[in-house]
């Protein structure tokens, strides 16, 4: 299937030449015509890479890229590319810093514009190659190092969606997991008592949770705990995680085969 292009731009006669470019050369597309159009359209819809101007009413350019990446992880492994009418050094600079996988000049070369999509989609596939190798790899020792009753595991969120790709994968390998809605933890001491693995993804309840167990020296859960850490994590609570032995912490994007590591390691300590 044609991969799908979100565009956003709130130039009308422009979108719709990009949108009509982008057709012609075979991709489905979606469009916006601001930030806050492109969120509510990136809550239902799934795409591959987006094309977003830098100047835009209600929500920018730089503005929609940070909302994107902090509540909608789904779309992690989207491509992102900046288009603008600014072309200095300075402000490709500025758009590399906010963590773009491209940045575009207006007016827009379509030629230009298409190969860098192909080359940023063609990317994309050759991680995700990769890293489904080097799934492979770990999954086949997790088989041949299966104990005889699978791994329990807790997903702990604010929203079980954030969560589901993880859930997934896991349910693939055998693996017994319920998810947890992060204003339950403090009632549902079970599902940290009662499972192997527990994995918590970072937000300000899961911090003062975390933080109590720290300060209190709760024994529960001890070892279990592995903390999806945001760019926006304490960095204090981290190490403290690690030097009391409570648990482990994986870097925002998730990297897959790290929490597959993950799983391996809790698997062979069962066996």
């Amino acid at each position: 299937m044609p991969e799908k292009i979100l565009c956003i731009e709130d130039e009308a006669l422009l979108l719709e030449d990009i949108v009509e470019e982008l057709q012609d050369a075979g991709y489905r597309t979606l469009k916006a015509s601001n930030g806050k159009e492109a969120i509510e359209i990136l809550k239902v819809e799934t795409v591959d890479l987006i094309l977003c101007d830098i100047m835009m009413p209600l929500i920018d350019g730089p503005t929609t890229l940070k909302l994107i990446r902090e509540r909608l992880p789904q779309h992690n492994e989207v491509p992102f590319i900046f288009l603008t009418a600014k072309s200095t050094r300075e402000d490709i600079l500025v758009g590399k810093k906010m963590g773009v996988d491209d940045y575009l000049t207006k007016p827009i070369d379509y030629d230009l514009l298409l190969a860098t999509i192909k080359a940023r989609l063609e990317q994309v596939y050759r991680i995700k190659e990769t890293n489904e190798t080097k799934l492979k790899r770990i999954y086949n020792a997790l088989r041949e190092n299966r104990s005889s009753e699978p791994l329990s595991i807790a997903l702990v969120a604010s929203s079980h969606k954030f969560v589901l790709p993880i859930e997934q994968a896991l349910q693939d390998l055998g693996c017994l997991v319920e998810f947890v809605h992060e204003e339950h933890l403090s009632v549902r001491k079970d599902a940290i008592e009662n499972n192997d693995l527990v994995f918590l993804l970072y937000s300000k309840i899961v911090h003062f949770y975390l933080n109590d167990l720290i300060n209190t020296r709760a024994t529960h859960g001890r070892g279990k705990m592995v903390l999806l850490c945001k760019e926006n994590v304490d960095r204090n609570l981290k190490e403290a995680l690690l030097d009391l032995g409570i648990g482990k912490t994986i870097d925002y994007p998730y990297p897959p085969v790290a929490i597959f590591k993950v799983i391996l390691e809790a698997t062979q300590n069962k066996v």
